[in-house]
This record gives C-alpha cells, structure tokens and sequence, in this order.
C-alpha cells in the first residue's frame, strides 16, 4: 500500500525491514534508545552496532526521546539511508493514542 503526504511517499510492506531499500526505515523505541530487543536488536544486528552508538550519543546529547517524538540515526549497513527511532506511549498510558498519533506524525515529518 502506498500513499502521499505531501511530498512524501509512503509506502507500507509487509516483511524483513532491515532488507528495505529506502530513504528511511521506522523503528518503535524506547526513550534512551536502547535496542536490546525485537526489532530494534534486529536493525542493530544488521545495520551494524554504529547504530546503537549513534543512539547513545543522541541520548548523551539531547536527553530521552519524549513519547510521541523521534530521533533519526544514519542505518549503518543497511539498505535504508537513515533510521527513524520513534518512541510510542506504553500500552495502556493516558492519552496513548495521542501520542501514537504524535509519534507517527513526528516520523512523517521526519
């Protein structure tokens, strides 16, 4: 599926995302960006850890990723040009899908 946002083109898929040839990819992460699990271990496995030390430094230099923000690091060795970290509310939070909403937008605008 595919659609425009503005100049943007968004196209959505189903599969390996760390196989994906594009300008960026879309990771859900954690506030201090740590990925240690799921998906975000797998770009880091195949991106190559420069990633994880690039989140480290974004961390040391802005602080946590509030929910509902994003930080985008370069993808290392994979197909993709950047990676988009965007951090979601956790299951359950007040106004969660607020912030989803937030968090997606701020990935789009990214």
């Amino acid at each position: 599926m595919e659609f425009r946002v503005g100049r943007l083109t968004v196209e959505l898929v189903e599969g390996d995302i760390t196989e994906l040839e594009a300008d960026a990819i879309v990771n859900a992460a954690n506030p201090y960006l740590k990925h240690g699990g799921g998906v975000a271990a797998a770009i880091v496995r195949k991106g190559g850890w420069e990633i994880q030390e690039e989140s480290d430094r974004y961390v040391r230099e802005h602080g946590p990723v509030p929910v509902g923000g994003v930080a985008v690091t370069g993808a290392g060795r994979l197909k993709a040009r950047y990676v988009i970290h965007a951090v979601g509310p956790r299951y359950g939070e007040e106004k969660a899908d607020e912030k989803l909403a937030s968090a997606i937008n701020s990935a789009l605008m990214k």
